[in-house]
């Protein structure tokens, strides 16, 4: 395969081509920690594209629980990171092509999960783009105020990262059959939350056609300020050395990053920044920009996966929970939430009415505010809600965060193999609005808020505002 940066090898599937480990920028290695991607340099020869390049540094990560779609193959780790994946129908384009970003808290996770593998897409005629990127300090530490105005904007390396790769596929992805003029771009989780960011961010403008956001929202940023905190705060559990957060060990670098989350009352240091200039304004207040059709929704459980005591993973016992967990409201309101929650759903136990609280405030409300703000600036929307319980495990009954990630890819997962998904189902759907830019539902708007809701058996219904209680729970409490 000749591409406009050189000749790759990579492997045929059938009826699909498949190209892994593919470079886009340069590595982001040395001199170029906390800095933007550089472009990438032409090689000389034919690279193999055979299997998958290093993920990013990150802890270990042990999956949220017992047979997670989202667990990570045990797989080498590396500063140099900046690679994507391609899976392709050998049949002559364009076809439309869907630009994915993974899960993963901004700290954990790579495009080598198995769930990530795809070839569903490729065989619904789709050209389907798995992107690595920087994680955790190395994708999201903003650098302006403790190394000089030369790394002010680092806070966003990542996002910088996601966006040198949609340059690539605008030049590239044609060489693969793909479409560069119909580009998707999608997300799960924290990949979710960086395509809201992208939606606003100028220099993302015109690099893709369309949006998909599972499990996110637009509201997981930080203001300058914070993110300035975070940074010196770094600084300081580096003794105060500058030269050494520039250059020591990478595992060192891991070491302190995990002391440093450990100390942070929210948990979430590492996340897209208000710099002014990457990102001017929260997404919401500045979606007119990319009007582009938008596809958004989330599970009806999503913080059951952070719930009590689970196999494998780090989660918050019931008794350990704690009003400040909650991410995106004043410190002053947040009691007020947990009062009002208690008023909206009186009959819960109280661990189930704390469990739909974060839920709905971490994932469900922000994306109910960003499809409305997308909505009222001109952008199509749909919307969806997975609500279909699992039948075994720890989370039987319940519809958790990252166990729709086999419904969206049409792979293995708690929901069971493909083959007995059943029904109406969320890949088809994901598809579809890949291939044509309209999901198969009725429009979002803010008379109707009309949402997809899969539920039993793989079984779909449209609902009209099925979230109405939320309104009545955080009416005036968020502040962005």
């Amino acid at each position: 395969m000749d591409t406009p940066f050189g000749r790759l090898r990579g492997m045929r599937m059938g009826d699909l081509l498949c190209f892994k480990g593919v470079p886009y920028a340069a590595p982001p290695v040395g001199a170029l920690r906390f800095r933007p991607p550089q472009p990438l340099p032409p090689w000389v020869g034919t690279r193999e594209a055979l299997g998958f390049a290093p993920v990013a540094p990150q802890p270990a990560d042990p999956g949220f629980y017992a047979g997670d779609p989202d667990a990570m193959p045990r797989v080498s780790a590396s500063e140099d990171c900046l690679y994507l994946n391609v899976w392709t129908p050998a049949a002559a384009g364009p076809h439309p092509v869907l630009v994915w970003l993974h899960g993963g808290s901004q700290i954990v996770g790579g495009t080598s999960r198995p769930v990530y593998d795809g070839a569903a897409f490729a065989r619904a005629g789709i050209t389907c783009v798995t992107v690595g990127h920087r994680l955790g300090l190395l994708g999201f530490l903003e650098g302006g105020r403790i190394f000089g105005e030369r790394f002010r904007g680092s806070g966003n390396n990542a996002l910088r990262d996601v966006v040198a790769a949609l340059c690539w596929v605008r030049q590239a992805i044609a060489a693969f059959g793909g479409d560069p003029g119909r580009v998707t771009i999608g997300g799960e989780s924290a990949g979710a939350k960086n395509v809201a960011a992208l939606l606003a961010a100028p220099s993302a403008t015109g690099l893709f056609h369309a949006a998909f956001s599972s499990s996110g929202g637009g509201d997981t940023i930080h203001a300058l300020d914070d993110a300035d905190a975070v940074a010196g705060r770094a600084l300081a559990l580096a003794g105060g050395d500058r030269q050494r957060l520039l250059t020591m060990p990478v595992a060192d670098l891991i070491a302190l990053q995990a002391q440093l989350r450990g100390e942070e009352v929210r948990r979430q240091p590492f996340r897209a920044v208000l710099d002014g200039a990457f990102l001017p304004e929260t997404p919401q207040g500045l979606l007119p920009r990319q009007p582009v059709p938008l596809l958004i929704g989330t599970a009806r459980d999503e913080m059951a996966a952070f719930f009590g005591s689970l196999q494998g993973g780090s989660a918050i016992a019931p008794q350990d929970w704690d009003a400040r967990q909650l991410t995106h409201l004043l410190p002053s309101l947040m009691a007020e939430a947990e009062a009002r929650a208690l008023r909206v759903w009186p009959a819960l136990p109280a661990d189930t009415r704390r469990q739909r609280l974060l839920t709905a405030e971490e994932y469900e409300w922000p994306s109910i505010r960003l499809a409305e703000a997308h909505a009222a600036a001109g952008g199509p929307s749909w919307v969806y809600r997975n609500d279909r319980p699992l039948a075994t495990g720890p989370f039987a009954g319940l519809a958790p965060h990252v166990a729709d990630l086999g419904l969206i890819w049409n792979q293995p997962g708690p929901y069971g193999t493909p083959t007995a998904l059943g029904g109406s189902n969320m890949h088809d759907a994901v598809a579809t609005f890949v291939r044509t830019g309209s999901a198969p539902w009725t429009q979002y708007d803010a008379e109707r808020r009309a949402t997809q809701v899969f539920g039993l058996g793989g079984s779909a219904q449209l609902q009209m505002d099925p979230s109405e209680d939320l309104r009545r729970l955080f009416d005036g409490l968020f502040h962005r």
